[in-house]
């Protein structure tokens, strides 16, 4: 009995059969890692809306977490989670309105802030990252030890070659 394919499988034999001289190895990996990404993305969604959260959220919230006295100047967080300055300000006020982050003065710099998680946001990240590493385990966990090695070590290398 043959086993059955995954949807990207099933796109490539579409392709293949509109015209057998596509060269589709690139999707053979690529259009895995989208779909995985967008399957991924999905639980990850649903398990952070317990808390209250959003990706982009934790992000913020997870990065002071892990600096020394959880605190970051909004130069800093920008470049630990790649995001536009105008899209971590959105972020920020959100956070702050919520009552997880407050904005202290710069002692280095007079016009500057420095971002850091309030006690209560503090409490809401811990929870929601040992909740979010469980999920990342879960999802990796019918995976042996040795293929998540290799498929860690095959992902940082395509990630260092694209990130240049």
């Amino acid at each position: 009995m043959a086993e059955k394919t995954d949807l990207i499988g099933a796109i490539i034999e579409d392709w293949q059969q509109y015209d057998a001289t596509l060269n589709t190895h690139g999707t053979e990996v690529v259009g895995r890692v989208v779909r995985l990404a967008s399957l991924i993305n999905r639980q990850v969604d649903e398990n952070l809306a317990q808390y209250d959260l959003q990706v982009g959220e934790f992000d913020v919230l997870a990065a002071l977490l892990r600096n020394p006295g959880h605190q970051l100047t909004p130069s800093q967080l920008q470049a630990v989670i790649l995001i536009s300055s105008g899209g971590l300000s959105n972020r920020i006020n959100r956070l702050e309105k919520r009552g997880w982050i407050e904005r202290l003065p710069d002692a280095n710099d007079k016009r500057g802030v420095i971002v850091s998680l309030t006690t209560s946001g503090k409490d809401l990240i811990t929870r929601a990252v040992q909740s979010h590493l469980a999920l990342e385990n879960t999802l990796v966990a019918h995976l042996s030890g040795a293929s998540q090695g290799q498929m860690a070590t095959l992902l940082h290398d395509w990630l260092k070659k694209l990130e240049g």
